[in-house]
């Protein structure tokens, strides 16, 4: 009886078994502690992925403060009021505003922060310190 050479698809069972073979002599012969231990490294390092997407995230939503021209949603992070309260605001011209286009909305950063700071109200100390003469 002959012998036949199996085959798998284009490839003899014999080069499979080889190539088997292989692979289990690089896994004995590569420390395998050792390699759990890196792999575990970089699985720490792909896990730290998400956090720094979430700080990036944090910086784009916070670049209005680097800004001199606000949109309306960054005007609104900035003052801390809600979108439809800004154009609340801007309708009724109450809060310094541009409209270069007529229809977008802009705001001037440094305008927004004199808005916001005037109208000062005096401290009880500072009253009783005047003598009630505010």
């Amino acid at each position: 009886m002959r012998h036949r050479n199996m085959t798998y698809g284009n490839k003899s069972l014999s080069s499979l078994v080889a190539r088997i073979e292989k692979v289990i002599t690089a896994m004995t012969s590569e420390k395998p502690i050792e390699r759990i231990k890196s792999l575990e490294s970089k699985m720490d390092e792909v896990e730290k992925i998400p956090d720094i997407e979430g700080r990036i995230d944090q910086i784009n939503e916070r670049i209005w403060a680097v800004k001199e021209v606000l949109t309306t949603a960054e005007a609104s992070a900035y003052l801390g009021l809600s979108e439809s309260y800004i154009y609340k605001l801007t309708s009724t011209r109450q809060i310094p505003h541009y409209k270069p286009n007529g229809k977008l909305v802009f705001f001037n950063r440094k305008e927004l922060c004199e808005w916001a700071m005037k109208n000062r109200i005096q401290t009880d100390e500072a009253v009783a310190c005047t003598g009630g003469n505010a």
